[in-house]
């Protein structure tokens, strides 16, 4: 284990906060939970809005909600402390896709209750638990009586999809507020051996629907040898999308894929990944191309795919219908990786489509993010990695790729790393999400070492002559 370094401020006041007064934020992260903040519930969205808001007051912040297009309320808020600035990214949505059954839970999602030493309730894993982290971070310092070594800056999005439309034009309308010298991602946790694992990337994602009309309504099926099938035809062009094996056909979907370093894959090699348990979980006996779980770890990670995620066309009713469907749509769903860029995947689809005798196969785009990488070499991941060491008391996991798709993109002009309070076995997608009340201390007690780190300039970013983050 490297050794720790001793931050620019002293903690230790701001530490001994958090055990004294643990059980308080606990109580406050409950509070939070307890409010069903589902994209489909505009009342309680605005209720956990206006909760963020008035936590970051209580602690001498101020926040602003703010009504913005394609999206619930922001909260923009700001925690006054030295001149250093530390952006905290994160959302009070608790919408996973798939969301699972609520009668499924032991406990009623939204009870937040606490059994042997764990926190229930639905989105305290993802992303609540986080956020309130990050609060109570700076909290620590104001009931230790101290002005926080770095000035907190938060923004909080409640997300009416998932790629976040509303973003890129709320982060370049709101510039000047959101500067800062490194940003604090929200998804991330330790791992089943107690390391928190430290997210550097986040997949891009090209959503697409592909439709095709060959009809002008549904006919019956006793015309099938003399007129077209929409149902046919759109099987077939998804059928040129891929070969047997899974493999993508569109020429240059690969071509711009950036290569895995040598220093990446030695990050890489140290991620704990549990074959054994997806399989089990997901009912298969192997993995697509016989690739081990050594290899699965780096393959989730950083080769892009293309996933049909849904085909809508006919009749499905539970009967005999003797139709032949005029219309046929499917969902796309493209996750990016680092080097790739959603327009030019966007054209080489387009293209293959037409070349393959698909013209009549209309593309539309109904969400793109790019992908972001941070380089693991940047200042900031250091201290990150660091202050882990100090909090955790053990060796972080470095995770330069992930197989997360967001939207952090919009704000690459800065380092981004991801760290959390829960751990792999929190059930993010599924029921009885949960975090450990001691994973929620140590991601507050890491916050705060982060602060501490920071107030002398610790992570100052490389120039040109010395390597720049690529």
């Amino acid at each position: 284990m490297t050794a720790p370094a001793r931050p620019a401020v002293d903690p230790g006041a701001a530490l001994d906060a958090v055990d004294r007064h643990l059980d308080e934020f606990v109580d406050r992260l409950r509070d939070l939970c307890r409010l069903r903040s589902r994209r489909q519930e505009p009342a309680a969205m605005a209720a956990a809005a206006r909760f963020v808001a008035d936590e970051l007051r209580r602690w001498g912040g101020t926040a602003d909600i703010v009504e913005w297009e394609h999206s619930y309320p922001y909260v923009l808020g700001e925690i006054d402390g030295g001149p250093r600035r530390l952006l905290h990214f994160l959302h009070y949505d608790v919408e996973i896709e798939p969301t699972g059954d609520d009668s499924a839970w032991t406990s009623p999602p939204y009870a937040a209750e606490i059994r042997h030493g764990r926190l229930f309730a639905r989105g305290v894993a993802d992303d609540k638990g986080a956020l309130m982290s990050r609060i109570h971070a700076v909290a620590a310092w104001r009931l230790a009586g101290l002005t926080p070594p770095v000035t907190s800056v938060f923004l909080v999005e409640g997300k009416r999809r998932l790629d976040s439309p509303g973003l890129p034009s709320f982060v370049r309308r709101h510039a000047d507020r959101l500067a800062s010298d490194g940003t604090l991602w929200e998804n991330s946790w330790s791992d089943a051996l107690g390391r928190p694992l430290l997210k550097l990337g986040e997949k891009g994602l090209l959503y697409l629907t592909l439709s095709v009309r060959t009809l002008n309504r549904d006919l019956t099926s006793q015309n099938a040898a003399l007129l077209p099938s929409a149902s046919h035809r759109l099987v077939a062009a998804l059928a040129s999308l891929h070969d047997p094996d899974g493999r993508v056909r569109v020429p240059g979907f690969y071509a711009d894929v950036r290569p895995v370093t040598p220093q990446e894959r030695r990050l890489l090699d140290q991620i704990e990944f549990d074959g054994e348990f997806l399989r089990r979980r997901s009912g298969v006996t192997g993995f697509v191309g016989g690739v081990d779980d050594r290899a699965a770890a780096v393959v989730a990670r950083t080769v892009p795919t293309l996933t049909i995620a849904g085909v809508e066309t006919g009749d499905n009713r539970p009967d005999v219908t003797l139709g032949l469907p005029a219309q046929a749509t499917a969902k796309v769903e493209i996750r990016l990786v680092a080097g790739q860029r959603p327009e030019r995947i966007l054209r080489s689809i387009e293209e293959h489509l037409r070349e393959h005798g698909f013209a009549d196969v209309r593309v539309e785009v109904v969400a793109s993010n790019a992908p972001n990488a941070t380089d693991h070499r940047d200042p900031f991941v250091a201290l990150v990695a660091d202050a882990a060491r100090r909090a955790y008391g053990r060796e972080p996991v470095i995770e330069p790729y992930t197989t997360w798709v967001g939207n952090q993109a919009v704000l690459g002009d800065r380092p981004i790393v991801g760290i959390g309070v829960s751990r792999a076995d929190s059930g993010f997608d599924g029921p009885d999400e949960n975090i450990r009340i001691d994973d929620y201390r140590s991601g507050v007690r890491h916050v705060v070492e982060i602060m501490a780190a920071m107030a002398a300039g610790g992570a100052r970013r490389r120039t040109d002559d010395e390597g720049a983050p690529r």
